[in-house]
């Protein structure tokens, strides 16, 4: 079991006190950006009753009216993929996680600033123990808890990861973790900041029958 990449999505799913939460035989059922997204991240529980699983998922997903996606951790449910592919499901994609640690890769922050004061924090919801990094006024960059920062969406087309950096140093941020959706291996300007490679995911969704093959 790839155990550190299963405490970083702990971290990560803890970060999202604000959508609902269901437990399904030691898998995680995040309702996530449209989905209804499965972290079967305690594979031990769940051994031997896979497909029995999948099924408790796939009737929770539907009296939600929202797809199931499945979000696999590499090196861990070694069985699952197959399984899922067996049944219907297609690799919807794939995506890698960074991690930058400031014991670690301080050094970075010697990198000039360039729009870090466009950078700010607000406060969640009532009851939640996180902050959101905005950019300019409406855009999510980030979410912030105590001394982690994590990016759910890790392309950053408009925004250096500099500044990302300058900007955690100067709200006590020690830890961060981006999510970077669509790649296999971090992007140029991760590596150059001081980011390491965390672990890769990938996601499973049934392929949709069209409308002629399901009157068929």
């Amino acid at each position: 079991m790839n155990e550190p990449a299963i405490r970083m999505e702990e971290q990560i799913l803890s970060l999202f006190q604000d959508r609902e939460t269901q437990i399904c035989q030691g898998w995680i059922l995040k309702k996530m950006g449209g989905h209804l997204c499965v972290y079967p991240l305690y594979y031990k529980y769940s051994q031997g009753n896979i497909p029995d699983n999948i099924q408790k998922c796939e009737k929770i997903s539907r009296r939600s009216g929202l797809n199931c996606v499945f979000r696999i951790v590499e090196h861990t449910n070694y069985h699952l993929s197959s399984i899922l592919t067996d049944k219907g499901y297609v690799l919807k994609k794939c995506g890698v996680v960074g991690e930058w640690n400031i014991m670690e890769d301080a050094g970075n922050l010697y990198a000039p600033r360039k729009t870090q004061d466009s950078l700010f924090l607000r406060n969640g919801a009532e009851g939640e123990n996180a902050e959101y990094t905005m950019a300019d006024t409406d855009m999510v960059i980030g979410i912030k808890r105590q001394e982690l920062l994590f990016l759910p969406d890790g392309n950053l087309p408009d925004l250096g990861i500099e500044d990302i950096l300058w900007f955690s140093a100067d709200n006590g941020v020690t830890r961060i973790l981006a999510d970077i959706p669509g790649k296999e291996e971090l992007p140029e300007q991760y590596v150059r900041a001081g980011f390491h490679r965390a672990y890769l995911y990938r996601c499973y969704q049934k392929e949709e029958k069209s409308s002629k093959e399901q009157e068929d």
